[in-house]
Order: C-alpha cells, then structure tokens, then sequence
C-alpha cells in the first residue's frame, strides 16, 4: 500500500536538492534592509511603528507595533488602555510570519481588528535584529549566543519595553516554534515574569526532545549533540540569512505560475512535517522571500543536545567550560515547575519538531497547561502559521480564549 512513508522516501532526492539550494543560498551576500513587515502592515492600510529595544547584553532588537486598525477607527478614537498581545516568531524566522496571510487570516490583523494593541518581536540574529552596540554581524562574536539568551535577554527586553510602551501589567503571549522554547527559558530562569504575561498560548511548544522525529535531527545529533571537537567549532556561525538573490529566486521558482513550486513546499514539508494537505500554496513566494531569516548555528546545536540528552536543560560547554560556567560538570537543568503562568499548548501528530509525547509529557510537569491535539493527522509544523484553514483552526480558537480572560478580568495600568 503507498503510505506517507513511501512517499516521504520516495522524495529523498527532492530533500537532498532543497539542502543544496539552501547551502548555495547561505554564501551569498546577506540583503541588508530587506525587511518587510512594515511595508505588508501598510500596504493593507493598517498604522504600523518601528520600535528599537536594548537588552541587557548590548544586542539591539527591531520590532513593530499595530496598535489599532482601519476597521475601528471610531472606536480607537475614544478608546482608553487596551488589552496587548505579544506575538513571537520561532527559528529562522521573524515578525512576517503572523503577518503574510493577509488582513483576513493573520492573527496579528485579527487581533487588531478586535481592538488589541499588537506588537510583534524579533529576536536577535534575524533579518529585523542583526546589530550590537560593540560587536558587528561580520564577526564570530555577535554570534555567540543561543536560544537560552534570547529567553533571558531579549524576551525581558521586549516584553519590559512593551508593558511601558503600553502602559500596562501584563500581555497576552503567544508564540511559535521557538517562541515557545524561549518561553520556557524565561519563565523557568526569572519566574517573576510569570506576572507580565496574562495568558500563554504556544503553538508546536518545544522543551523536550525526546521523540524528535526530525531526520537532519537523527543525523546531526550522532555529531553535534554533545559537546565536541566538531560542535565548537561549528558553534557561533551565522546561519542561513535572508539573501540577495533570495527574492529572484522566490519570484521564478515559488511562484503560482511555476513548475518549480514543489522546491517551495518540500523544504517546508521536510523540516515540519511530510504529507500535510493544509499548506495555503498561494503564500509559499511570501514564505520565500521571507524565510530563512536568519540564526546563530549555536541555536541548532542547543537543540541537538536537547535531542540526544532527553533533558530541557542549558547549554553543555564541556565539563571544564561548564565548570566555569555553571560552578557544576553539566548544564543546569530548566525547572518548568516554576511556570506559574496557565499554558495554552497547541500540537499536532505530524509535526517532526514538536512530538506528540514530547507535549504531552511536558504538560505533566507544568503547575497549569491546557492542551489541544489538532484533529488532523497530517497537520504539521508550519500549518500553525500558514494552513489553508488556520483561522478556524488556531486564530478563532486563541482569540476567543483571549476575549473570556478579558470579559472575566481587569486591565491593570501599569505602576
């Protein structure tokens, strides 16, 4: 019988010349101010503004701001403190993801239209955040960082910067990917930020790794997933940027009128899932020229430990490093216990980041997780973002556990 498998294996070749694309693609010059979610959110005459944070360790995040819509323009001009969301993209990407469905199907335009103060971050590495107050993008140095930094440096950055921006408490958190990682980070390593957020709502959540299904995974932590020769010296690499070619590239080959689409979607298929039928195909030139965005190669290693430990843990430098480091051989573990904070978690069963078991596993060590197990076997990791039905599927869903938090609670000002 011909299976998902079959035709997973059947199509190795396509995987293997995706890869080829895409290592051709990193040595290319990197495309300096090629961003683009200004220009979307004003195209589809939403107000949009460009705000710059500092965070601790110097790195400098760009992120943007819808903070009414079209829609409402008699209601925002009597409106008093909204409610605010915080919207974090996951790895590789950047604040374009909530946004290239459109006004009708992009959570951020959703939830502008129902009178949110939006605000999307970036962390640092990606196409909107590659800049150091000391350190250039051209060097080893800016690049020394993983995802545990971007949980504690730029996730407090972003959300401080917010709250005061907006003159409010606590946000409304949802992220992706990624996003959901760092979450974790934080609210493990600082949990007073448990308070600053009013509810959580994380879209293929990764922590654990234990049931990982990733192939490039499989291969990758036999070399890099502990510490070694090979991982130091791979660590701290710039990967995978937004490229000077890369909107040619998206033009002539993702393109609706192209016999070459199948380049487009099997990339995303391969990494978040085989066989999924949700994938919206009108958004794969957007998805494109978009994506990669951009990360620290120190990211990817982290994860690899992750899978190869079966622990949700800091990174290993080694023992001697780890000394000097953490005062103890290995790495500290993150204490979920501490995520005081009601976790909505949203998975599905294709989806090679975020396994099934992995969610639910670590829905048994959170104080409060409410989980929903998408009721399609094929939906994958990317169909949370751009699924041909990810408004009834994900958006409505979100939203209207947002609105009943607000009908039930108050706002608070900020102190």
């Amino acid at each position: 019988m011909f299976t998902v498998a079959h035709l997973k294996y059947k199509n190795i070749w396509i995987w293997l010349l995706l890869l080829l694309v895409l290592l051709v693609i990193a040595e290319l010059p990197q495309a300096n101010g090629f961003k683009v979610t200004a220009t979307l959110i004003s195209n589809h005459n939403y107000p949009v503004e460009e705000h710059t944070v500092h965070t601790y360790d110097d790195y400098i995040l760009t992120m943007y701001r819808i903070p009414d819509s079209p829609k409402l323009k008699d209601n925002n001009a009597t409106s008093t403190t909204k409610p605010v969301v915080f919207l974090q993209h996951g790895i590789l990407c950047a604040s374009d993801d909530w946004i290239i469905n459109g006004p009708e199907t992009s959570l951020a335009y959703m939830f502008a239209d129902m009178g949110y103060d939006v605000w999307l971050g970036n962390a640092r590495g990606n196409t909107y955040s590659r800049q150091h107050k000391h350190k250039r993008p051209d060097s080893s140095d800016f690049w020394n960082f993983s995802w545990h930094e971007i949980g504690v440096y730029d996730l407090t950055a972003m959300l401080d910067y917010v709250l005061e921006e907006s003159n409010v408490a606590s946000v409304h958190f949802v992220a992706h990917s990624q996003g959901t990682t760092t979450f974790f980070v934080l609210m493990s390593s600082m949990p007073w930020y448990n308070e600053k957020v009013r509810t959580v709502h994380l879209l293929a959540p990764i922590a654990f790794m234990r049931n990982h299904s990733f192939l490039l995974s499989k291969v990758g932590g036999i070399f890099l997933g502990y510490p070694s020769f090979l991982s130091m010296v791979l660590a701290g690499v710039e990967l995978l940027p937004t490229t000077s070619v890369q909107k040619l590239f998206c033009e002539y080959v993702c393109s609706p009128e192209s016999h070459f689409t199948f380049l487009c979607s099997g990339i995303l298929n391969f990494i978040g899932g085989w066989g999924t039928r949700h994938l919206n195909h009108t958004l794969l030139p957007h998805v494109c020229e978009t994506h990669p965005a951009g990360a620290s190669t120190t990211q990817i290693i982290h994860y690899l430990q992750l899978y190869t430990s079966g622990d949700f843990k800091q990174f290993d430098y080694g023992i001697d490093l780890n000394l000097k480091k953490y005062n103890q051989k290995t790495p500290p573990h993150y204490e979920v216990s501490n995520i005081k904070s009601c976790v909505n978690m949203y998975y599905s069963n294709n989806d090679y980041m975020s396994a099934v078991e992995d969610v639910e596993y670590l829905a048994t060590l959170l104080p409060c997780a409410e989980l929903y197990r998408i009721p399609y076997d094929d939906w994958n990791h990317y169909d949370f973002l751009w699924s041909i039905n990810v408004k009834e599927m994900i958006n409505d869903r979100i939203i209207e556990k947002i609105e009943a938090y607000e009908r039930t609670h108050d706002h608070p000002q900020a102190i």
